[in-house]
């Protein structure tokens, strides 16, 4: 993420926070960052210099306006007046950043060789809230290649149970005996 992203996420959190519509800037700032990164064509349009700075926010104003919440597009214009509009991303990561750690929500990403069934997945929850003492919102992908286990990450931590990391466990062991 840039120092500039950083900046403005922490700066349009705050304004959120302040105004109590965090939710609506998220919903709206995550919406933003989706359209920018399934249609990667439309930064380079909205921040074309051969295009006039009114056409441009006029642009954004025609794409967003009622769709988001108006301190997300007037950063959309910020970021367009400065032709800077793909720290989008990192203002959002940040932003997210602040809000989960305003409400005690710890991101957790797990990985299983096969699809965690609803039981198993609170079981797991439940158990790492206890543990961490926050609201655990997990992430989950499968990956067949672990072969079995799990492996949880959280706050640069990353848990191996997976068949595949105690393969590669004891591969290490054995060439360094």
């Amino acid at each position: 993420m840039t120092t500039q992203g950083k900046e403005y996420g922490v700066a349009l959190y705050s304004l959120a926070a302040e105004d109590h519509c965090e939710d609506e800037v998220f919903n709206g700032l995550s919406m933003v960052a989706d359209v920018f990164a399934e249609n990667p064509g439309y930064i380079t349009l909205v921040q074309n210099p051969a295009i006039s700075k009114e056409e441009r926010l006029e642009l954004l104003d025609k794409a967003f306006q009622g769709n988001v919440h108006n301190y997300v597009l007037y950063l959309l214009k910020l970021l367009c007046e400065r032709f800077s509009l793909s720290t989008v991303f990192g203002c959002l990561q940040e932003f997210k950043t602040l809000l989960y750690e305003a409400r005690n929500i710890l991101p957790v990403t797990v990985i299983s060789a096969v699809p965690l069934s609803e039981e198993q997945q609170n079981a797991l929850q439940s158990k790492l809230s206890a543990k961490v003492g926050k609201t655990v919102l997990l992430e989950i992908s499968v990956d067949p290649s672990v072969l079995g286990g799990i492996k949880l990450c959280y706050n640069g931590l990353e848990l191996d149970g997976t068949t595949a990391g105690r393969l590669e466990a004891l591969r290490r062991n054995l060439i360094q005996a």
